[in-house]
């Protein structure tokens, strides 16, 4: 019998274990080579057949996708796997991971099977998929509401990131494409739901459950903390609870009905999305100057139609989401769509106020609405009183609001009906979602991660929202309810507009 050297010995131990062989092949963006922290250790080596995560943020879940799915791939003969997540913006950020070591590492890039061409068998449509020297293939694909993409296939393993928010029906069609003994990770910052499939299996006895707060990240700080703190409103807020923490936490429900939402989008052609950040800026000098950068980066044609703009400003390190709305008229049904969606990053006040201006110079909005936090009160100050702004006459057309005060909608019997403001803009978008008078672009992968994952609790009779990840669902709410008020001016005082669709749950 050969015996075997040394070199080899220490190979077959690499193979085998995904921590070493990821720390062998695998690598850092700064170029250093990949190391684990502890927590991740322990969930690379379980070998429990099930596993199932609570996850506060920044605790690195997806390295662990990455690595474990790349070990799967490299030292496995004829295998299949599924890396799932509810959209396809959850997966694009462990694709580009994975093309990173790929790209990183020849020894990696060598184990991709070649087409007859030549070519790296790394197939980009309908769905990212990886095929491997060894027979081995990597699919990755994107629940939806249905889960429809997971039914043609039988695996051996499953990924799940952010599986809190897979619908039911997605999750029913997941567990079926899963052979018999076949092995299931799931990972996920829990939402609060109880009546969902995650929820039951984070209390199952046959899943090995891992929790993750925030706080196992080495580099946490008393000062990160306290900012969170701040943000999420305390350790007893949902926000802290499920994003922080890891735990379920207060119980909490969509905001959104995911089914409405989805048959309200469609292909747009005409749908523009544009990214300027500070830095495109930051060689302008004069107010001419940014302008007339703006007016370039936003590449606009003047328009003529009826157009709704909101905005939701955040400070110059927050991202600021501007939107525009055409309203058009189908017969006898009248509906709103997205036709362009500006997102900024690190831009100073003064040059979203610019911004503003200029859609409403080549799109003459019927009604402007922004909120009033963060830069709002001083964008729409500026708007309102600088001189070189009076020509656009935005006087009854730029309406700030303020999400945490209320609104009155109408006046009955000399008593105003007052309504909470962001309740009832969350109410007009309900509603807009179930009588399809809404169109969303299909394309727009962060506004379908937004709106499906958007949240709320409730505290003594108050409707709490989840925070983080609603900028564009913010802006949403202001072009809205701007229309919703300019429409209520029209038709008198005495009407009071939408208020039995408060009454139902399913649009709080």
């Amino acid at each position: 019998m050969a015996r075997i050297s040394a070199k080899d010995r220490k190979l077959a131990q690499t193979l085998a274990d995904p921590v070493l062989w990821g720390q062998a092949y695998l690598g850092n963006r700064d170029g250093s080579r990949r190391t684990y922290w502890p927590h991740q250790v322990e969930d690379l080596l379980c070998p429990d057949k099930n596993i199932i995560h609570l996850d506060g943020r920044d605790v690195g879940k997806s390295v662990c996708i990455g690595t474990d799915a790349l070990h799967f791939a490299f030292t496995t003969r004829g295998g299949q796997g599924l890396i799932a997540a509810p959209h396809q913006g959850h997966l694009d950020s462990i694709a580009e991971e994975i093309e990173f070591q790929l790209d990183t590492n020849p020894d990696l890039m060598a184990s991709i099977a070649l087409s007859k061409y030549g070519k790296p068998k790394i197939h980009r449509k309908p769905y990212f998929r990886l095929e491997f020297t060894n027979g081995t293939i990597l699919y990755f694909r994107p629940a939806g509401a249905y889960g429809d993409a997971f039914r043609s296939l039988h695996v051996e393993r499953v990924w799940v990131d952010e599986g809190a928010w897979l619908t039911e029906r997605a999750w029913k069609a997941l567990r079926q494409c899963l052979k018999s003994g076949g092995k299931l990770r799931i990972y996920s910052t829990p939402n609060g739901m109880r009546n969902s499939t995650y929820y039951r299996l984070t209390t199952s006895t046959q899943f090995k459950v891992f929790r993750w707060p925030s706080w196992l990240n080495p580099i946490w700080s008393e000062e990160r903390e306290a900012e969170l703190l701040e943000f999420y409103g305390g350790r007893d807020s949902a926000g802290w609870q499920h994003e922080v923490a890891g735990e379920h936490g207060k119980p909490s429900y969509g905001a959104f009905n995911i089914e409405y939402l989805n048959f309200c989008r469609q292909e747009l052609l005409e749908y523009q999305k544009v990214i300027i950040t500070g830095e495109e800026l930051s060689g302008c000098d004069t107010e001419e100057e940014s302008h007339d950068r703006l007016e370039a980066l936003l590449n606009l044609v003047p328009q003529t139609g009826v157009f709704w703009i909101g905005g939701d400003l955040g400070y110059t390190n927050d991202p600021t989401e501007l939107v525009v709305f055409q309203e058009l008229e189908l017969g006898e049904r009248r509906i709103i769509k997205l036709v362009l969606r500006v997102h900024m990053k690190h831009v100073a006040y003064p040059h979203i106020a610019q911004t503003i201006a200029l859609l409403d110079r080549y799109y003459t909005a019927t009604g402007i609405g922004v909120d009033n936090g963060g830069n709002g009160l001083a964008v729409v100050q500026e708007l309102h009183t600088l001189d070189k702004y009076k020509d656009l006459q935005l006087e009854g057309r730029l309406r700030g609001y303020d999400f945490g005060g209320m609104t009155t909608l109408a006046v009955r019997d000399g008593k105003e009906v007052r309504k909470r403001t962001k309740e009832f803009m969350t109410s007009l978008i309900n509603g807009a979602l179930q009588r399809r008078r809404i169109v969303f672009p299909a394309e727009d992968l962060e506004l379908e991660d937004q709106f499906t994952t958007h949240t709320y609790t409730l505290r003594d009779g108050r409707v709490i929202y989840s925070k983080g990840n609603d900028h564009i669902i913010d802006a949403v709410r202001c072009a809205l309810l701007a229309r919703e008020q300019a429409n209520l001016d029209q038709i008198g005082e005495e009407t009071v507009s939408l208020i039995p669709i408060l009454t139902d749950p399913v649009f709080i």
